[in-house]
Parts: C-alpha cells; structure tokens; sequence
C-alpha cells in the first residue's frame, strides 16, 4: 500500500462509529397504592403528567422527563392528556440525581458507600456494562411517582425508584426508573424489590 493510500484508509477508520453497548442496571423500587383487587383497575383512564415542583413546569429537563414518562404511563394502560385537558389522573413526579466519573470494568458494580465515595444518601443499586476499560460517566438518580385522583385530590399510588445508570445526569437515568417503576404497574403494595433493567445502546 502506498503512501497516498494508507492516509485514506487511516482517516475511514478512524470515521467509523463506536458501537455503543447496552448496560444492566440494578433499580431498587419501593411502592405504595390501594388498587388491590377488589379495587377498580385504572387502565383505561385518563392521566396527565405534572412536575412535583410546579416551577419546574416550563423546563426544558420537566419536558423531556414528561415525555419519557408518557411512553410507561401509555404502556401501563393510561390514556394520555396533554396540560390543560381536562383527565381523571395526576402523576406528579421529581427526578434529582448526582454524577461522578469511575472507572470501567467488567463487571463494575457501584452501590452505597462503594466506590463512588459521597453517594451515601440512600441511592442504591448498581450498574454492570461489558468488557473494556478506561473510564465512564455514571449518575445516582431518584425518581418518585405519585398517582392522584382528581376529583377528590386522593392519593391511589406512589413509588421510588433509584439507581446508579451510566449517563451524565439523572435526566439520561430516568427511563431506566420509569420503565422499572410501572412495570406491572400497580406492582406489589409496601414492598421494596430490586429489578434488573437493560439500557439502550
């Protein structure tokens, strides 16, 4: 190969992508509710998504939050009301999260009091990502859920979901939380488990 062709071929890989890979991410759940059987189930109805925070309503994070719990809410049966639209559910959320730069191992595992040093505020959990090394961006991220009932202001369901996901803010963990949150949903009534949820490459 000569000179002038080595420089192209050089240049085309250094052009082709890194395949991205997927990471298993332990969520710790807590959740609470009273739609037990006999209770009526709420798959069907109306629910609109609001920030815990109503002055977070106009943020660009409370938008994209939104958006990714629409698509769980959807999947657990909800029809979607858009603000302003009248519905017969509330589901009030907060996300709150910190991040830290580890190193990457395989598996890594992080939890309280683990490697990542400050995060011992009650985050649990861990992250597992393939074979390679170097370093990677990782969050402790909490995201709560509470279900209302409009017409009276009751409470019917709330949970907590935390975790330790690869990505550079609690914002890049929050589907993670959500799908574990509402899987099942309503899910067991005052219990914690730990669910294993694969990301998205």
């Amino acid at each position: 190969m000569t000179r002038h062709m080595i420089f192209p071929a050089l240049m085309a890989a250094l052009l082709v992508p890194v395949k991205a890979h997927a990471a298993t991410v332990k969520v710790e759940l807590a959740r609470f509710h009273i739609l037990a059987p006999p209770a009526p189930s709420l798959a069907g109805s109306s629910i609109m998504v609001e920030p815990a925070d109503p002055a977070a309503v106009s943020s660009l994070q409370f938008g994209a939050l939104a958006a990714a719990a629409n698509a769980e809410l959807a999947r657990a049966g909800f029809k979607l009301m858009a603000a302003g639209q009248p519905a017969d559910h509330v589901a009030r959320i907060s996300l709150t999260g910190t991040s830290e730069v580890v190193r990457k191992r395989s598996p890594i595992s992080i939890g309280v009091g683990g490697s990542t040093g400050g995060w011992n505020g009650g985050v649990g959990g861990g992250v597992s990502f393939p074979i390679g090394g170097g370093t990677r961006m990782v969050t402790a991220a909490q995201l709560t859920m509470q279900i209302r009932r409009v017409r009276d202001n009751s409470v019917l369901w709330e949970g907590r979901a935390s975790a330790i996901a690869p990505g550079p803010d609690a914002l890049s963990a929050a589907p993670v939380l959500l799908q574990a949150l509402l899987k099942g949903f309503p899910g067991g009534n005052g219990q914690s488990e730990t669910v294993k949820v694969k990301t998205t490459p």
